[in-house]
């Protein structure tokens, strides 16, 4: 066997293997004995037929695609260490799919392999980057907006009797109505009784702003037209009109803030403590949320100082992981991904280029973290280790040693490392970070 290497760019190289042509021959009489036994042909028992007579009536590369199958993934392991062997600098990431170049009867089989290689790193000023400060104090109205939060929560909901009330936004307008395209209804465009709360953006855009506005037994026609992306084509783009009457209008009752709110909603007498404990809540929160951010900046200013080349195989690997993690999400609240795009009228490819952005970037502050940490010689240890299952075990809700096991079965061990690692260095980055 011989191989050849041909740099493509910084990251990517391609390498073409070569087998002798009596390994190949080797590899498609092992086909056949392997074969044979499921073969029938016309004047010899069952799985008795000479390789010659097989290979003559379907063709000399009968076997050519289990020989090749056969021979491809140990040549390429052989030659991957054939040229770690000769250059300790050549370390394959990942590979792409393999090409056959050649594949002919007495001949030698000759397949490329493009893989992704560890490059080297030149790193920028990862030092003293500089950060703009920001103002972590929380104010008047952020308590406010908390307190109101408290108060929905707490929230009666009455309805609205007065003679000359109307919709308002957020209220839940109880609503019949029928949907007619050129004058006929339509599948699905009617129902009677339905609630609908005012803002939420779940009808035809357009829809709830004219019930705004409508009294209890009123009813007005109110003309939509469908987005020109709509799951029922028929109605893709078409201008409808629907008789809406509204039946009732129902209404959020915040509760009264003062001492008896807090009382309710906490573990304080008084509202001047409650508020004093949310002000201490928040600004903690706060302060967590801004370093988040420091270390976020920090990263991309790091990564961006830095000439890197994302690997093709690392971003798609990330990508799908990012893909995954949307698909789970949406899983948690009981929808799949695809329902939710037909309803808010989505593209999948628009979530799948964000992906792919977010991976090309999360990939380059990766390598950049690991050049940093293997310049300042930031390491994981068990203890950093141990303290990161002890965390994962309360969010999973389950003993430290438990999900540990769960994650070594998984092998995704090296991605807690990973993270650890890569916290240290935006930690370590910080540190040294000019804010101000």
């Amino acid at each position: 066997m011989t191989v050849s290497i041909e740099k493509l760019d910084k990251v990517k190289a391609e390498l073409t293997i070569t087998v002798p042509a009596e390994e190949f021959v080797a590899a498609t009489k092992k086909a056949y004995k392997e074969n044979v036994s499921r073969i029938k042909v016309d004047g010899f028992r069952q799985g008795k037929a000479p390789m010659a007579v097989i290979e003559k009536m379907y063709g000399p590369e009968v076997f050519y695609e289990d020989a090749a199958n056969d021979l491809i993934m140990p040549k390429y392991v052989e030659a991957v260490k054939e040229l770690i062997a000769q250059d300790e600098t050549f370390q394959p990431i990942a590979r792409s799919e393999f090409d056959i170049e050649q594949i002919e009867k007495g001949k030698d089989f000759i397949f490329k392999a493009v893989v992704d290689t560890k490059q080297t790193i030149e790193l920028g000023e990862y030092k003293g980057i500089e950060v703009e400060a920001i103002d972590g104090e929380v104010t008047e109205k952020e308590i406010e907006q908390y307190l109101d939060m408290m108060r929905g929560k707490q929230a009666t909901v009455r309805e609205v009797t007065e003679a000359d009330a109307v919709v308002e936004k957020w209220d839940i307008a109880n609503i019949n109505f029928t949907g007619k395209k050129d004058g006929i209804e339509f599948e699905g465009g009617a129902a009677r009784g339905y609630d609908l709360t005012i803002g939420s953006g779940s009808f035809i855009p357009g829809f709830e702003e004219q019930v705004e506005g409508m009294k209890v037994g009123e009813t007005r026609d109110i003309n939509v037209t469908f987005p020109e992306v709509y799951p029922a084509e028929e109605l893709a783009g078409k201008a409808v009109v629907f008789e809406v009457t509204v039946n009732a209008i129902k209404r959020k009752q915040l509760a009264e803030l003062n001492d008896d709110f807090a009382k309710d909603v906490s573990n304080f007498e008084t509202l001047e403590e409650y508020k004093a404990d949310i002000k201490a809540t928040l600004t903690e929160e706060k302060a967590a949320e801004i370093q988040n951010r420091y270390k976020a900046e920090v990263a991309q200013k790091a990564a961006a100082l830095t000439d890197v080349v994302a690997p093709e195989s690392m971003v798609k690997a990330e990508a799908e992981n990012f893909m995954n993690d949307i698909r789970f999400q949406f899983a948690q609240q009981g929808i799949a991904l695809e329902q939710y795009l037909q309803l808010t009228n989505g593209k999948i490819e628009d979530i799948e280029n964000e992906c792919n952005m977010r991976a090309e970037s999360a990939v380059k502050e990766q390598l950049v973290f690991e050049a940093i940490a293997e310049k300042e010689g930031l390491e994981v240890t068990d203890a950093d280790l141990d303290a990161e299952f002890e965390n994962l075990s309360k969010m999973y809700n389950q003993p430290a040693d438990v999900v540990r096991n769960m994650f070594t079965q998984r092998g995704q061990v090296s991605l807690v490392k990973r993270n650890i690692l890569m916290e240290k260095v935006a930690a370590f980055l910080l540190e040294n970070a000019k804010i101000g």
